[in-house]
């Protein structure tokens, strides 16, 4: 069987032999690859052709044969229209199965790592997780929806609750939802609203249907973090206090660069322990987020730098050595070559690399493994159940 002898509109049988990064299973039927959404390993499915790509095809589900001893009942009566969520129909074990194998396919297929290690994956519960969310809104004619984009579109999937919020934000939904006429005369009209929960508040980057929008405060391990609802913060409320000691551990030392640091999550964690602690972030909001949280917890040995980490890199790397640490906590994207080369030339004892993106993340620790850096350790940490999304914490150590 090739390519061309698979139609459009074909119905075959496929057994699913694992999940790839993004959520869709994977099948070959007499060789050629099937990607299939909402499926599950082990499921005999029949589907049916929809799309062409280069060298793979993609499914629908017409019947499920015989399903996996891994599926479940989605708990989201939204879960298939809703582009929130990959995972749904499996059970949470399943989820982390699959999200190892993420990590682990990544390291191998772009890497070029020879892991072997099991990865394991710290986890917490898998609903009402989510502090912080953007819900959408979509001002038809006769008919006002509010939720989230639906999969593969960006039609509005209107929701009245969502299993993966916290139970403040979904009862600040409803209090959108009621909200629809304010919302409609509004101006210019919204197309979206940030909703973000702090230990005691609710604050949203609109001023509507009773929500504020000032800055929120949570406490993770005696440090007071405060930001508004425009600023990166990491979203699952109950793995904040994991995450950092996954970065902290029993480190301690001189010299800390936190690079990418946001409101400062990690860099006041680090000063406990280390004597200085640089911090670069580029964002001028966050920076400034930043700066108070430096005040407000009465921290005095970090030194922040509201510019890029590449600027800061070009005019000051120089002036360093003996660093301890470097922690990375990129986006999404990366980091461009030159910029790892320039950390990797600091010569740190030890990189941190924190990543949301598994194939970006393989990317650039081949890069410093290339340049005087080993591979220690990779250690997923759930962020994002009922996802495909997960974070990984990667830990490099100098070679020599």
């Amino acid at each position: 069987m090739t390519l061309e002898n698979l139609d459009l509109g074909q119905e075959c049988e496929v057994t699913i032999e694992k999940l790839i990064y993004g959520g869709q299973g994977l099948a070959r039927f007499q060789g050629v690859t099937i990607f299939v959404p909402i499926s599950a390993v082990g499921d005999k499915l029949k589907v049916r052709i929809i799309d062409k790509e280069k060298n793979f095809f993609r499914a629908e589900i017409v019947e499920i044969l015989e399903p996996s001893v891994n599926r479940r009942n989605a708990p989201c009566q939204y879960f298939g229209q809703c582009g929130g969520c990959q995972l749904q129909h499996l059970d949470y074990p399943a989820q982390l199965t699959a999200k190892a194998g993420f990590i682990q396919d990544s390291l191998k297929r772009i890497g070029h790592f020879d892991w072997q290690t099991p990865i394991e994956i710290k986890h917490s519960l898998e609903f009402n997780y989510r502090s912080r969310t953007q819900l959408k809104i979509e001002l038809a004619t006769n008919l006002f929806q509010i939720g989230f984009y639906k999969e593969g579109s960006q039609d509005v999937c209107d929701i009245e609750s969502c299993p993966i919020l916290a139970p403040e934000l979904n009862h600040a939904l409803a209090e959108l939802r009621k909200a629809e006429k304010e919302i409609a005369l509004s101006e210019p009209p919204y197309s979206k609203i940030d909703l973000i929960k702090g230990d005691k508040d609710i604050s949203a980057n609109q001023t509507i249907a009773g929500l504020s929008s000032k800055a929120i405060c949570q406490r993770v391990l005696d440090i007071d973090y405060y930001f508004d609802p425009g600023c990166f913060f990491q979203v699952n409320q109950y793995l904040l206090t994991t995450l950092v000691e996954m970065i902290i551990g029993t480190r301690k030392g001189k010299i800390a660069l936190d690079f990418y640091a946001g409101v400062g999550f990690f860099a006041l964690q680090l000063a406990k322990v280390y004597q200085k602690v640089i911090a670069t972030e580029v964002n001028q909001k966050a920076s400034h987020w930043a700066t108070h949280n430096i005040q407000v917890n009465a921290i005095n040995n970090v030194e922040l730098h509201s510019i890029s980490t590449e600027r800061w890199l070009t005019k000051f790397s120089r002036k360093f050595n003996g660093i301890d640490l470097i922690v990375l906590d990129p986006p999404r994207v990366g980091i461009i070559k030159k910029t790892l080369l320039g950390i990797a030339e600091m010569r740190p004892k030890e990189i941190i690399y924190v990543s949301c993106d598994p194939s970006t993340l393989a990317r650039d620790l081949r890069v410093l493994a290339d340049n005087g850096y080993k591979l220690a350790s990779i250690t997923g940490i759930d962020l994002f159940p009922q996802t495909y999304h997960i974070e990984a914490v990667a830990v490099l150590t100098r070679v020599n």
